[in-house]
């Protein structure tokens, strides 16, 4: 049975090749901890591992301007996670999966909001 990260991969390769007639661009990204990811399409978001799934998880209900504008601590942005499974009918995410969009929020959007969209 495939993994829900592995089904919506799934899903995105063939939307892109399919669907459109273009491939998905595929960037692989490493971190300072030397995490390394995959990534297809991650919007505006900063391209690093946890991305992907970040976009993957949270897109389905609102953009990811709404991530990178938010500028919350790990256990602020845990606190979201829980609202959002709880009040906004968001599906329970995989505890491996959980863990790895903390950490890319608490990094890469954390209160002084260091990858902030600039236009």
């Amino acid at each position: 049975m495939m993994t829900k990260k592995a089904s919506v991969l799934a899903a995105l390769a063939c939307a892109g090749s399919v669907g459109t007639g273009v491939a998905l661009a595929e960037t692989t990204v490493t971190d300072d901890q030397g995490r390394t990811e995959v990534i297809y399409d991650v919007g505006i978001l900063h391209p690093m591992p946890g991305a992907q799934l970040t976009y993957d998880y949270c897109t389905v209900c609102h953009s990811e301007m709404i991530i990178a504008q938010q500028g919350q601590t790990r256990d602020g942005w845990d606190e979201i996670l829980v609202w959002m499974v709880d009040e906004m009918g968001m599906g329970e995410i995989d505890e491996t999966d959980r863990e790895m969009i903390l950490d890319y929020l608490a990094t890469y959007y954390s209160p002084d909001r260091p990858h902030f969209p600039q236009n």
